[in-house]
């Protein structure tokens, strides 16, 4: 299966408060984003990460691979503005690969969908909004960030549906 997720913003306390998180922490903020993945996922599966997975810098590198490199799922990262460790840091941290954005083919993966108003005939997925999109879509652009889809990834049958509903 292929999943999508965005905005973890783990290690961010104010993101709480910024979005109205329902957690008295980050730590248990992390736990529960973690454990909704780990429900979720299998080692079979593959997962497109669409930006702002944590605020680790690279003094704190080693806490973000302290359970990035045991996340199940070949695992794909999209930079988003909070990103800030070099993509080989990321790499070393259990992704396969990172990206600015990507085309899937399907659809286009993007932190920010500033740039989705360029094509109108594509799909895109981003992260970024947070609650912006309250509907998930807005046109031909569809929010996978866990502060609309539960604290889940987002499956790409559930994407499938949205498009189509």
């Amino acid at each position: 299966m292929i999943y999508f997720t965005a905005d973890w913003h783990i290690g961010h306390t104010n993101i709480i408060q910024y979005c109205n998180r329902p957690f008295v922490n980050a730590d248990k903020m992390k736990h529960f984003i973690l454990s909704n993945y780990m429900k979720t996922v299998q080692p079979e599966d593959t997962v497109y990460f669409l930006g702002d997975l944590t605020l680790v810098g690279p003094a704190n590198k080693q806490y973000l691979f302290n359970f990035t490199r045991d996340l199940p799922g070949t695992k794909h990262l999209i930079l988003g503005n909070h990103d800030k460790l070099d993509p080989f840091d990321y790499v070393e941290g259990g992704f396969q690969t990172v990206h600015t954005a990507l085309d899937i083919g399907e659809f286009i993966l993007v932190h920010d969908p500033v740039n989705c108003l360029i094509d109108h005939n594509r799909k895109w997925l981003c992260g970024h909004v947070h609650q912006l999109f309250k509907l998930n879509r807005v046109g031909n652009v569809l929010n996978i960030g866990v502060d609309i889809w539960g604290f889940f990834p987002v499956s790409i049958d559930e994407v499938r549906r949205e498009f189509t509903a």
